[in-house]
């Protein structure tokens, strides 16, 4: 056989095998890719995303692979094979800010496609509760006679822990220093201790201990206020009008994944997402689930995208340490 008939026939050999795969989707374990340690948000969602796809007929596992503000799980992910076998939850900082940040996460972005939203977040404006401020506006006016004094706790550089917090800066007028971390459970702890003043983290990494009093929460980011803390005021109905900033979830798969894997997956996460067990489940910690088209979350990012670069550039934020 000539060598260009033998390039051919393995390179159909290829194409079948990936067409049958695709067939027969799943045909093994589906491992969800959590970029950020155990215990925040983003377990919450793979967990449900997991045994909801479980539902396909082959067992769904979560796998946390932290550091760099998530870019190491969401590298790894991307280089994946693209049938579906192996996805990747990502949080909004990791597709619309990050890669204005890290030519890195730029190369990731352009190896992952979405699969569909998963759900929103209110972020709190969370501090110890050995602070003597019980309200946003002496929290302002605390900082404001104290500046550069005291860190902020984030759950890494670029994540929406840290944007969050810079927009806040810009908008109160305040002068306080980030303290990064390596995902929400640390810093939350540091938070808890008094090391860090304040931070602006997502519901599931601190409303329990909000409710026990080792945090006071002192406003939502949210255009409304949560339903998990209805008592808690929004940042624009009282210091900071106009204010909003919220985290979202969403699922991804290594590009290229064949159409028919898409067309699987896809109904399956609004399934999942939309039961009455993942609303309860996930509303109890203040979480708005939800799904989506792979479109909506292109288009939901790029909006993102042209906000956060200002206040990128305004904080002058970096990858640099």
């Amino acid at each position: 056989m000539r060598p260009w008939k033998k390039w051919l026939t393995a390179l159909c050999a290829i194409g079948l095998v990936a067409a049958v795969q695709a067939q027969t989707f799943p045909s093994k374990t589906i491992t969800i890719v959590a970029p950020y340690p155990p215990g925040g948000a983003t377990d919450l969602y793979a967990r449900a995303v997991a045994n909801g796809l479980a539902e396909l007929g082959q067992a769904a596992v979560v796998e946390n692979r932290a550091g760099a503000s998530g870019v190491i799980g969401a590298e790894y992910a991307s280089r994946q094979p693209a049938d579906g076998h192996t996805l990747l939850i990502g949080a909004s900082s990791m597709f619309s800010v990050l890669p204005l940040l890290s030519g890195r996460m730029k190369e990731v972005y352009q190896r992952i496609e979405p699969v569909s939203m998963l759900g929103f977040n209110p972020s709190y404006v969370v501090v110890p509760e050995t602070l003597p401020v019980n309200t946003i506006q002496e929290l302002i006016a605390y900082l404001k006679a104290n500046p550069g004094k005291f860190g902020y706790a984030s759950a890494g550089k670029g994540t929406s822990q840290h944007v969050f917090m810079e927009l806040f800066k810009q908008r109160a007028g305040v002068d306080v220093f980030p303290v990064q971390y390596k995902g929400s459970s640390p810093m939350v702890v540091d938070l808890i201790a008094g090391r860090t003043v304040m931070a602006i983290e997502q519901g599931p990494a601190v409303l329990t201990h909000i409710k026990s009093g080792k945090l006071k929460a002192l406003a939502v980011t949210t255009a409304k206020r949560s339903i998990a803390l209805p008592q808690v005021p929004t940042l624009s109905e009282t210091a900071l009008p106009g204010f909003e900033a919220v985290t979202w979830f969403a699922l991804y798969a290594p590009a290229g994944t064949p159409r028919s894997v898409m067309d699987k997956l896809v109904p399956q996460v609004a399934k999942t997402m939309t039961s009455a067990e993942v609303k309860a489940s996930l509303g109890a910690v203040g979480v708005e689930p939800t799904s989506s088209t792979p479109a909506e979350v292109v288009k939901r990012q790029a909006a993102e995208s042209a906000m956060w670069r200002d206040v990128i550039a305004r904080s002058k934020i970096t990858l640099e340490d």
